[in-house]
């Protein structure tokens, strides 16, 4: 397996840019297969990125860098209204702008207030100017860790420095502030200071990748005065695209394009937090070799610039199709009508599948979303690249498919709206724009969608495909409707649920999810609905009634997005594939929510793949296939080689009508959930467990299930069983042993495939990232 050159992404959160240091822009590289004699050979776009070692430059040496994040100071603290701190003990007032804080027989401590949160991993430093009585040290608290400061002399101001380091929580958690250790003293604190990192651009210019509010791109940096210029080979219909973007308040700098001295474009931007999109026409140089130059200019030396994803490419048509895979989170395949649910939750998507392929039994490589998503993108079993909590990271050796394409000419670009599809699972790789669940959510209505965010996030894909509709493109949409904690939008409530019973139904849900095991989504038992003085059938009923709405609204929303391919005149030469990560339980097996077990109706998906052109055999698929399937079938078919280490296998026989013979086993896995220690309520999180798939069987093996009172081996015949009802591993002991056999080599093997990965890093969360996966049921889920 290859070992594969990636910077490791240095995440700052919540910043309004950020910085990483940018070696490759995807895993491998490819380059496209040679055509057939006679066969035009596929328009590949020019990156000026990708060739800005061949650029002749010309830019400042002075040193430069930049604030990650504006500084937070609380001070003047003359009223009421300016007070935003809490106390938690003693007393607090106002005296001449100080904010007067004293214990009453203990020692006094303030906290921050809760908004703005603060993602520590942006900030170096804590200043405090104040004056005490009295007492010997002041004290700071963040989460576990503690910092002291000797106090200086009483009666008079001073400031109390307190360098932060890495280790300082990521996550929301409020600073404790003990200004002084006496017990009655007083303390006037006349400013509290939280002092940004820095970014440092040492070099004159490089590449980077930077992101505004959070949109993350693929970008150019230089120190102002700057230049590049290019000599390029000019298309016909030939068209420049560029984003701009600056580091730095109060340094704006001037963007200007010229092809052979001649002025193309200008434009000064003062605005450090947006991206400003621009297309230059040079239809009139078509067949000419000109020299592009890129010039920034400011009034102040060293600022920094962006030039993100510079392209040349052309407007005439291009010979290799779009690919547009959709996700849609948490969706269940068998309340689909796609799949034969009796209620028409999908009616679009079933229309679709009826002129392409829907695979009937496609399985995800895991049951939530964070490793499945990673199974996706990087074509390994879960059990392989050994994502197993919400820090985890794909290792930095993984080819993804993004990458792939990105190599192959291809413009890419992810939309997700659950944080676990991005930037904190190492999937930016690859993808020239990453829009995370923060984009999408400033379209949010909470009164018109309500618990969904598809129609927002249509908003972001519609714009994002009016900018690269004439360019070969890759574009990840993943939607998150329906997810706990089901609340379909007015005009889809009302197809499956009564309106009047929401109230209720709400009111119940808050009730439980504070009794929630930790798991995806929402874990709660029969049981546990019993205790907590809700009639578990009335809610379950309930719940699959607003969840099926969800499904719906959805359906709509990509109904709407095909519609948009159309009237952009692109559909017919985009591969649509639609997809789920994981199902939802509704105490099949005695949970709700996701990710605690292995049985179907978490682990059957969605898997629905549509073109007029490349799938020539419309079919429903009954062979067993999974979602590492996937990557290599999109590469297949758009003509490019499948790279080494892949796990998955190509499934374009099925649309070229050809034989189909499986080469690798279909195995779903989960690992022991690191955060819940409800042992007794649920026993499955504390161990890991594999599934090995045949057309006929299906294997469940637990290493260590006894220890937790759970069958070691469970066995179904998928002949009569398909909702894994019935163990059947005592009347099969053939059966249990061969599987077994196949399992344990299986294992074997991908433990060495796991070291040679080598294991991905920790990635730290924003309180923001940290706020959305709670919502959505993860990080305990509270």
């Amino acid at each position: 397996m290859p070992v594969l050159l990636r910077a490791k992404i240095a995440f700052l959160r919540r910043s309004s840019f950020i910085f990483c240091l940018f070696l490759s822009a995807g895993c491998n590289q490819v380059s496209p297969p040679p055509p057939h004699p006679g066969e035009p050979q596929a328009f590949k776009p020019y990156r000026f990125d990708d060739e800005f070692p061949t650029a002749r430059l010309s830019a400042s040496s002075t040193p430069s860098s930049a604030l990650v994040t504006d500084p937070i100071i609380w001070h003047n603290f003359n009223s009421e209204k300016d007070v935003t701190w809490n106390p938690l003990r003693g007393r607090m007032g106002l005296r001449r702008g100080d904010l007067v804080v004293k214990g009453e027989n203990n020692t006094p401590v303030i906290m921050s207030p809760k908004n703005p949160p603060i993602s520590w991993g942006l900030y170096r430093a804590i200043e405090i100017r104040m004056m005490t009585e009295g007492g010997r040290e002041v004290q700071l608290k963040i989460g576990e860790q503690e910092w002291k400061h000797k106090l200086g002399s009483p009666g008079e101001y001073h400031v109390y420095h307190f360098d932060l380091d890495r280790k300082t929580p990521a996550e929301t958690q409020p600073l404790l502030i003990m200004p002084t250790d006496s017990l009655n003293d007083m303390a006037l604190i006349h400013s509290i200071e939280l002092i940004p990192r820095k970014a440092d651009f040492p070099q004159a210019a490089g590449r980077t990748m930077a992101g505004k509010g959070e949109e993350y791109r693929n970008a150019i940096y230089v120190h102002a005065p700057a230049s590049l210029m290019y000599q390029v080979n000019i298309p016909k219909a030939g068209v420049l695209h560029f984003g701009m973007g600056i580091a730095e308040k109060n340094a704006p700098i001037t963007f200007r394009v010229t092809a052979n001295a001649q002025e193309l474009y200008s434009k000064t931007l003062d605005d450090r937090n947006i991206w400003q999109d621009a297309e230059v026409d040079l239809s009139k140089y078509a067949g000419r070799v000109v020299a592009l130059l890129f010039e920034a200019k400011s009034e102040k030396p060293g600022a920094v610039g962006f030039w993100a994803n510079p392209l040349l490419t052309t407007k005439l048509p291009k010979n290799r199709p779009n690919v547009l895979i959709y996700m849609i989170d948490t969706l269940r395949a068998d309340h689909t009508s796609l799949y034969g649910y009796a209620r028409e939750t999908t009616p679009f998507l079933k229309k679709l599948g009826a002129q392409g392929l829907v695979f009937e039994d496609c399985t995800a490589q895991a049951t939530w979303t964070k490793p499945s998503v990673a199974s996706l993108m990087t074509s390994l079993y879960s059990f392989t690249h050994a994502i197993a909590d919400e820090y985890d990271t794909i290792p930095k050796s993984c080819t993804t498919l993004a990458g792939q394409l990105r190599s192959a000419g291809y413009v890419t670009g992810s939309v997700v709206t659950n944080p676990s599809a991005g930037r904190i699972t190492g999937l930016e790789r690859g993808f020239d724009y990453m829009a995370e669940w923060q984009v999408p959510a400033r379209y949010l209505n909470d009164a018109r969608d309500r618990g969904t965010d598809s129609a927002a996030l249509n908003h972001v894909l519609f714009e994002w495909l009016d900018k690269h509709r004439d360019e070969p493109f890759f574009l990840y949409a993943h939607a998150t409707d329906p997810h706990a904690p089901y609340r379909p939008p007015a005009g889809f409530e009302e197809k499956f649920a009564k309106a009047a019973e929401t109230p209720a139904f709400n009111r119940d849900f808050l009730k439980l999810r504070q009794m929630a095991v930790a798991k995806g989504g929402f874990g709660i038992s029969r049981a546990l609905a019993t205790q907590g003085g809700v009639n578990p059938d009335r809610f379950i009923a309930r719940a699959i009634d607003r969840y099926d709405g969800e499904v719906l609204h959805n359906d709509a929303s990509l109904e709407q997005l095909a519609g948009k391919l159309k009237a952009l005149g692109i559909l017919d030469n985009t591969l649509v594939i639609v997809v789920s990560d994981h199902g939802e339980e509704f105490w099949d097996h005695g949970w709700t929510g996701h990710g605690q077990s292995l049985y179907p109706e978490l682990s059957h998906v969605v898997l629905m793949m549509w073109n007029p052109k490349m799938i020539r055999t419309q079919a429903r698929v009954t062979e067993p296939v999974q979602l590492i399937d996937v990557m290599p079938t999109v590469l297949d078919l758009a003509g490019l080689k499948i790279p080494e280490g892949v796990e998955g296998q190509s499934l374009a026989s099925f649309a070229k009508g050809g034989r189909f013979e499986r080469r690798t086993p279909v195995m779903t896995s989960r690992f022991a959930h690191p955060y819940s220690q409800r042992h007794e309520l649920d026993p499955e999180n504390h161990i890991d467990s594999v599934a090995l798939l045949e057309k006929n069987w299906k294997l469940i093996y637990r290493e260590k299930g006894a220890s937790v009172g759970l069958a070691k081996v469970e066995l179904y015949d998928r002949r009569t069983d398909r909702t894994d009802s019935n163990n059947v591993a005592a009347k099969n002991p053939q059966q249990v042993e061969r599987m077994m056999g196949q399992i344990t080599t299986w294992t074997s093997a991908q433990k060495q495939a796991r070291n040679a990965l080598g294991r991905g890093t920790k990635a730290p969360l924003d309180p923001e990232t940290a706020q959305k996966l709670r919502s959505l049921g993860y990080l305990g889920g509270k």
